[in-house]
Protein backbone atom coordinates (compact mmCIF):
# COMPACT_ATOMS: atom_id res chain seq x y z
CA UNK A 1 0.00 0.00 0.00
CA UNK A 2 1.66 3.55 -0.83
CA UNK A 3 1.33 6.87 0.49
CA UNK A 4 1.13 9.35 -2.35
CA UNK A 5 -0.29 13.09 -3.16
CA UNK A 6 -1.37 14.67 -6.19
CA UNK A 7 -2.18 18.18 -7.06
CA UNK A 8 -6.03 18.84 -8.04
CA UNK A 9 -7.25 22.15 -9.18
CA UNK A 10 -4.16 23.79 -6.55
CA UNK A 11 -5.10 21.67 -3.53
CA UNK A 12 -2.99 19.36 -2.24
CA UNK A 13 -4.89 15.88 -2.24
CA UNK A 14 -3.34 12.42 -0.36
CA UNK A 15 -4.42 9.30 -1.44
CA UNK A 16 -3.32 5.81 -0.73
CA UNK A 17 -2.89 3.38 -4.20
CA UNK A 18 -2.71 -0.75 -3.61
CA UNK A 19 -0.44 -0.88 -6.89
CA UNK A 20 0.03 1.43 -10.23
CA UNK A 21 -2.00 -0.89 -12.79
CA UNK A 22 -4.70 -3.18 -12.98
CA UNK A 23 -8.67 -2.39 -12.82
CA UNK A 24 -8.92 0.37 -10.51
CA UNK A 25 -11.68 0.78 -7.67
CA UNK A 26 -12.08 4.28 -6.29
CA UNK A 27 -13.37 4.56 -2.66
CA UNK A 28 -14.92 7.39 -1.17
CA UNK A 29 -15.43 8.50 2.35
CA UNK A 30 -17.95 9.33 4.26
CA UNK A 31 -18.70 12.84 6.37
CA UNK A 32 -15.82 13.90 8.70
CA UNK A 33 -13.87 11.31 7.72
CA UNK A 34 -10.86 9.63 5.23
CA UNK A 35 -9.41 7.31 3.42
CA UNK A 36 -7.93 5.27 6.19
CA UNK A 37 -11.33 3.70 6.86
CA UNK A 38 -10.84 1.33 3.83
CA UNK A 39 -6.84 0.14 4.85
CA UNK A 40 -8.40 -3.24 5.45
CA UNK A 41 -9.62 -3.37 1.82
CA UNK A 42 -6.25 -1.67 1.00
CA UNK A 43 -3.94 -4.45 2.30
CA UNK A 44 -6.08 -7.45 1.68
CA UNK A 45 -3.64 -9.94 0.32
CA UNK A 46 -6.34 -11.06 -2.60
CA UNK A 47 -8.17 -7.51 -3.84
CA UNK A 48 -4.81 -5.54 -3.73
CA UNK A 49 -2.98 -8.30 -5.71
CA UNK A 50 -6.08 -8.31 -8.27
CA UNK A 51 -7.29 -4.93 -8.27
CA UNK A 52 -5.56 -1.20 -8.31
CA UNK A 53 -7.60 0.28 -5.06
CA UNK A 54 -7.49 4.06 -4.77
CA UNK A 55 -8.54 5.67 -1.42
CA UNK A 56 -8.71 9.77 -1.61
CA UNK A 57 -9.14 11.74 1.32
CA UNK A 58 -12.07 14.18 -0.13
CA UNK A 59 -11.00 18.41 0.32
CA UNK A 60 -11.16 19.01 3.84
CA UNK A 61 -10.67 15.64 5.25
CA UNK A 62 -7.73 13.43 6.11
CA UNK A 63 -4.67 15.05 4.84
CA UNK A 64 -5.40 16.63 2.21
CA UNK A 65 -5.98 20.38 2.36
CA UNK A 66 -8.90 21.85 3.23
CA UNK A 67 -10.92 24.53 0.86
CA UNK A 68 -10.56 28.36 0.42
CA UNK A 69 -14.21 28.35 -1.11
CA UNK A 70 -16.11 26.09 1.45
CA UNK A 71 -19.50 27.08 0.54
CA UNK A 72 -18.96 25.49 -3.18
CA UNK A 73 -16.54 23.03 -2.21
CA UNK A 74 -18.18 20.96 0.40
CA UNK A 75 -21.33 20.77 -0.99
CA UNK A 76 -22.91 17.38 -2.27
CA UNK A 77 -21.93 19.11 -5.42
CA UNK A 78 -18.67 20.63 -4.69
CA UNK A 79 -17.10 16.66 -3.40
CA UNK A 80 -18.29 15.73 -6.79
CA UNK A 81 -16.57 17.42 -9.14
CA UNK A 82 -13.64 16.91 -6.58
CA UNK A 83 -13.93 13.14 -7.12
CA UNK A 84 -14.34 13.94 -10.60
CA UNK A 85 -11.09 16.14 -11.04
CA UNK A 86 -9.22 13.67 -8.94
CA UNK A 87 -10.20 10.49 -11.40
CA UNK A 88 -9.06 12.77 -14.81
CA UNK A 89 -6.20 13.98 -12.58
CA UNK A 90 -4.46 10.47 -12.39
CA UNK A 91 -6.03 9.66 -16.05
CA UNK A 92 -8.35 7.04 -14.05
CA UNK A 93 -11.16 5.34 -16.93
CA UNK A 94 -13.66 2.27 -16.10
CA UNK A 95 -13.77 2.09 -12.24
CA UNK A 96 -15.65 0.98 -10.22
CA UNK A 97 -16.68 3.89 -7.71
CA UNK A 98 -17.29 2.66 -4.23
CA UNK A 99 -18.68 4.84 -1.42
CA UNK A 100 -18.94 4.99 2.19
CA UNK A 101 -22.04 6.83 3.93
CA UNK A 102 -21.94 10.60 2.00
CA UNK A 103 -19.24 9.45 -0.28
CA UNK A 104 -21.63 7.36 -1.76
CA UNK A 105 -24.09 10.43 -2.69
CA UNK A 106 -20.80 11.85 -3.70
CA UNK A 107 -20.29 9.21 -6.34
CA UNK A 108 -24.49 9.04 -7.17
CA UNK A 109 -24.16 13.01 -7.79
CA UNK A 110 -20.43 12.72 -10.36
CA UNK A 111 -21.84 9.47 -11.72
CA UNK A 112 -22.88 11.34 -15.48
CA UNK A 113 -19.32 12.75 -15.19
CA UNK A 114 -17.28 10.27 -14.58
CA UNK A 115 -15.59 8.39 -17.60
CA UNK A 116 -17.00 4.98 -18.62
CA UNK A 117 -17.87 4.00 -14.81
CA UNK A 118 -17.93 -0.08 -14.48
CA UNK A 119 -19.90 -0.26 -11.32
CA UNK A 120 -20.84 1.12 -8.22
CA UNK A 121 -20.86 0.35 -4.68
CA UNK A 122 -23.16 1.86 -1.95
CA UNK A 123 -21.59 1.06 1.48
CA UNK A 124 -24.19 2.28 4.45
CA UNK A 125 -25.65 4.35 1.61
CA UNK A 126 -28.52 5.32 -0.03
CA UNK A 127 -29.51 7.70 -2.73
CA UNK A 128 -31.20 10.94 -2.05
CA UNK A 129 -34.46 11.53 -3.25
CA UNK A 130 -35.76 15.06 -4.19
CA UNK A 131 -37.31 16.39 -1.94
CA UNK A 132 -34.59 15.65 1.03
CA UNK A 133 -36.81 12.83 2.58
CA UNK A 134 -35.22 12.31 6.14
CA UNK A 135 -37.06 8.54 6.45
CA UNK A 136 -33.34 7.63 5.35
CA UNK A 137 -31.89 7.90 8.38
CA UNK A 138 -33.39 6.31 11.52
CA UNK A 139 -34.78 8.38 14.15
CA UNK A 140 -31.50 9.36 16.20
CA UNK A 141 -29.37 12.70 17.34
CA UNK A 142 -26.40 11.23 15.53
CA UNK A 143 -27.33 13.15 12.16
CA UNK A 144 -28.12 16.18 13.79
CA UNK A 145 -24.49 15.92 15.78
CA UNK A 146 -22.69 15.14 11.97
CA UNK A 147 -24.39 18.17 10.66
CA UNK A 148 -23.17 20.71 13.71
CA UNK A 149 -20.32 22.51 12.57
CA UNK A 150 -18.62 22.00 15.61
CA UNK A 151 -18.77 19.11 18.10
CA UNK A 152 -17.34 19.15 21.76
CA UNK A 153 -15.07 15.73 22.77
CA UNK A 154 -18.52 14.06 24.08
CA UNK A 155 -20.43 14.36 20.82
CA UNK A 156 -16.92 13.69 19.20
CA UNK A 157 -17.08 10.10 20.75
CA UNK A 158 -21.31 9.73 20.34
CA UNK A 159 -20.63 9.95 16.34
CA UNK A 160 -17.49 7.51 16.87
CA UNK A 161 -19.65 5.12 18.53
CA UNK A 162 -22.57 5.22 15.78
CA UNK A 163 -20.27 4.11 13.26
CA UNK A 164 -20.00 0.19 14.51
CA UNK A 165 -22.20 -1.97 16.64
CA UNK A 166 -23.87 -0.68 19.29
CA UNK A 167 -22.12 -1.96 22.58
CA UNK A 168 -18.90 -2.39 20.82
CA UNK A 169 -15.51 -0.75 21.21
CA UNK A 170 -15.54 2.26 18.18
CA UNK A 171 -11.56 2.17 15.98
CA UNK A 172 -9.13 4.30 18.02
CA UNK A 173 -8.69 6.52 15.06
CA UNK A 174 -12.38 7.06 14.49
CA UNK A 175 -12.19 10.65 16.94
CA UNK A 176 -9.38 11.88 15.32
CA UNK A 177 -10.35 11.74 11.90
CA UNK A 178 -14.11 13.77 13.13
CA UNK A 179 -11.81 16.49 14.85
CA UNK A 180 -9.30 16.52 11.88
CA UNK A 181 -11.99 17.90 9.11
CA UNK A 182 -12.89 21.30 8.65
CA UNK A 183 -15.43 22.19 10.66
CA UNK A 184 -17.46 23.70 8.07
CA UNK A 185 -17.11 20.65 6.29
CA UNK A 186 -20.17 19.25 8.21
CA UNK A 187 -21.83 22.37 8.19
CA UNK A 188 -22.02 22.78 3.92
CA UNK A 189 -22.19 19.20 2.92
CA UNK A 190 -25.77 18.59 5.01
CA UNK A 191 -27.12 21.92 4.21
CA UNK A 192 -26.91 21.39 0.89
CA UNK A 193 -28.77 18.13 1.08
CA UNK A 194 -31.38 19.23 3.31
CA UNK A 195 -31.84 22.18 0.90
CA UNK A 196 -31.99 19.78 -2.17
CA UNK A 197 -29.33 20.78 -4.15
CA UNK A 198 -28.35 17.56 -5.58
CA UNK A 199 -29.42 16.13 -8.48
CA UNK A 200 -32.34 13.07 -7.69
CA UNK A 201 -29.92 10.22 -7.36
CA UNK A 202 -32.94 7.90 -7.97
CA UNK A 203 -32.98 9.16 -11.49
CA UNK A 204 -29.81 8.58 -11.50
CA UNK A 205 -29.57 5.15 -10.24
CA UNK A 206 -32.64 3.86 -12.58
CA UNK A 207 -30.05 5.06 -15.30
CA UNK A 208 -26.88 3.39 -14.35
CA UNK A 209 -27.29 -0.38 -16.49
CA UNK A 210 -24.65 -2.18 -14.76
CA UNK A 211 -24.74 -4.00 -11.88
CA UNK A 212 -25.04 -1.68 -8.24
CA UNK A 213 -24.23 -3.46 -5.24
CA UNK A 214 -25.75 -2.03 -1.50
CA UNK A 215 -24.24 -3.26 1.33
CA UNK A 216 -24.96 -2.67 5.25
CA UNK A 217 -23.82 -3.71 8.06
CA UNK A 218 -26.61 -5.84 10.15
CA UNK A 219 -26.93 -3.30 13.09
CA UNK A 220 -26.33 -0.10 11.21
CA UNK A 221 -27.43 2.96 13.96
CA UNK A 222 -27.70 5.59 11.07
CA UNK A 223 -29.18 4.24 8.19
CA UNK A 224 -33.16 3.46 8.48
CA UNK A 225 -33.37 -0.79 6.45
CA UNK A 226 -37.00 0.08 5.53
CA UNK A 227 -35.95 3.31 3.42
CA UNK A 228 -33.89 1.47 1.83
CA UNK A 229 -36.12 -1.51 1.09
CA UNK A 230 -38.42 1.56 0.01
CA UNK A 231 -36.49 1.85 -3.19
CA UNK A 232 -36.78 0.21 -6.81
CA UNK A 233 -33.31 -0.06 -7.67
CA UNK A 234 -33.24 -1.65 -11.51
CA UNK A 235 -29.95 -4.03 -11.65
CA UNK A 236 -29.75 -4.65 -7.76
CA UNK A 237 -26.12 -6.99 -7.68
CA UNK A 238 -28.06 -10.66 -6.79
CA UNK A 239 -31.06 -8.73 -6.67
CA UNK A 240 -30.76 -8.46 -2.62
CA UNK A 241 -29.41 -5.41 0.14
CA UNK A 242 -25.87 -7.29 1.19
CA UNK A 243 -26.03 -7.47 4.67
CA UNK A 244 -22.72 -8.37 6.76
CA UNK A 245 -23.77 -9.60 9.72
CA UNK A 246 -22.43 -8.43 13.50
CA UNK A 247 -21.59 -5.09 12.28
CA UNK A 248 -22.67 -1.37 12.13
CA UNK A 249 -22.44 1.22 9.36
CA UNK A 250 -18.23 0.74 9.34
CA UNK A 251 -18.74 -3.14 8.82
CA UNK A 252 -16.20 -3.12 6.34
CA UNK A 253 -13.31 -2.02 8.90
CA UNK A 254 -15.11 -3.91 11.75
CA UNK A 255 -15.89 -7.43 9.65
CA UNK A 256 -13.13 -7.26 6.99
CA UNK A 257 -12.83 -11.07 6.14
CA UNK A 258 -16.55 -10.95 5.36
CA UNK A 259 -17.20 -8.21 3.30
CA UNK A 260 -13.87 -8.62 1.10
CA UNK A 261 -15.25 -12.09 0.03
CA UNK A 262 -18.31 -10.57 -1.40
CA UNK A 263 -16.49 -7.41 -2.70
CA UNK A 264 -14.18 -9.22 -4.33
CA UNK A 265 -16.94 -11.41 -6.16
CA UNK A 266 -18.80 -8.15 -7.33
CA UNK A 267 -15.49 -7.14 -8.88
CA UNK A 268 -14.83 -10.34 -10.70
CA UNK A 269 -17.85 -9.62 -11.92
CA UNK A 270 -17.84 -6.42 -13.12
CA UNK A 271 -14.43 -6.43 -14.64
CA UNK A 272 -15.10 -9.97 -16.42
Amino acid sequence: MRQKYIEVNGIKTFYYESKDHGNPVIMVHGASSSSSVFVRQLIDSVLSYQFRIIAFDLVGHGKTDYSKNPETDYTVKGQSRFLVDFCNALAINDAVLTGHGTGGNVILEAYKNLKNPRGVVLLSSAPLQKPFDNKLFQKSNIIELMAKPGVDDSEVHQIAAAMVEGGTKYPDFIPDLIRSADLKTREYLFKSMYNGEYDDQMDTVKKINHQLAIYYGEYDQIIDFDYVNSLEIPFLWRNLVQIIRNSGNLFFYECPADFNISFEAYLNTVFL
